[in-house]
């Protein structure tokens, strides 16, 4: 299945500015060497050559914000099924989950800073139902019971 979009993230709503430092926490959290884009580059090879490409990213991802606009090209994808190691049956379809894989390993990253910026928004706003634990800062699922 080919994901194609490019949406305005803010229609009309003034955005903080981004920081050097919230980019740059962006690509720097998670895992460096797993799931390389279609290109065949992984994150740790953009983090290798984060003196040069550092900048570089950092204008492009506070433009995307500025502007409102998620590239169309960081935002294509490839879903593929993978099957869930628990399930024994291969022949069910619930056996799958869709992983998807970036057609720009850069896209992960602007989705992260998009993503953190709303659960901050929601959060420091009091939007968010108090029941809701999975998902949130500093809860777990568990702490619900």
């Amino acid at each position: 299945m080919k994901l194609v979009a490019g949406q305005k993230i803010a229609e009309g709503r003034r955005v903080a500015v981004v920081t050097d430092e919230e980019v740059d926490r962006v690509v720097w959290k998670g895992e460096g060497w797993k799931a390389p884009d279609a290109d065949g580059v992984q994150l740790g090879f953009v983090r290798m050559g984060w003196a040069v490409l550092g900048p570089w990213v950092r204008h492009l991802f506070k433009a995307s914000i500025r502007l409102s606009i998620f590239p169309h090209v960081l935002k294509e994808s490839d879903a593929f099924p993978t099957a869930k190691p628990a399930k024994k049956d291969k022949t069910h379809p619930k056996a799958y989950r869709p992983v998807e894989h970036h057609a720009k390993i850069l896209g992960k990253s602007l989705e992260r800073l998009v993503a953190d910026r709303m659960v901050f928004h929601v959060e420091s706003k009091g939007l968010m139902c108090e029941e809701q634990f999975g998902g949130r800062p500093g809860r777990s699922t568990q702490q619900a019971v």
